[in-house]
């Protein structure tokens, strides 16, 4: 892991039609691994609890939050 997780709470993405992801809480498991809690809203709804650990987290949301090169962008 190349950033500090404590840095991601309270970052928020918000997609083109509304939908956003925001990251709530990161809580330590030991001195390397992490639990990430975000929470997910999907149109008018209440939005979903989800937690991931920092492998997870990077592998699904990395790219929207700048953690990894989105390898989906077009040249």
């Amino acid at each position: 892991m190349d950033y500090d997780p404590y840095s991601l709470i309270g970052r928020k993405y918000i997609f083109e039609d509304g939908d956003s992801i925001e990251v709530m809480q990161v809580k330590s498991r030991n001195d390397e691994e992490h639990l990430i809690t975000v929470h997910v809203k999907q149109g008018p709804g209440i939005p979903r609890k989800l937690v991931f650990d920092t492998k997870q987290f990077t592998e699904h949301y990395g790219h929207l939050f700048g953690l990894v090169e989105d390898i989906n962008t077009e040249e």
